[in-house]
């Protein structure tokens, strides 16, 4: 008799921590998909950004490149025949 008390109290224990268990793997994966949608956003951000940065620095360059400042400090590049 006594060991079926004893298994009705580890079953009650194992039910409860199972419980918890699951409550808590439910607030961390609330928390992880949120955190994973914001590093989505983020990351369109930054690569919205270098886009922009890559098309301002193509410009600048061929400004750069086009400068008659450029041109006398470096010369003209030579056309081969």
């Amino acid at each position: 008799m006594e060991s079926i008390i004893k298994a009705d109290i580890f079953f009650f224990i194992t039910s409860i921590s199972v419980v918890i268990v699951t409550v808590v793997i439910i607030i961390a994966s609330y928390y992880i998909i949120g955190t994973l949608s914001n590093l989505r956003d983020i990351s369109r951000s930054l690569k919205n950004a270098a886009d922009t940065v890559e098309a301002d620095m193509t410009e600048i360059r061929e400004r750069v490149i086009e400068s008659s400042l450029f041109s006398f400090v470096f010369g003209k590049k030579k056309k081969k025949k």
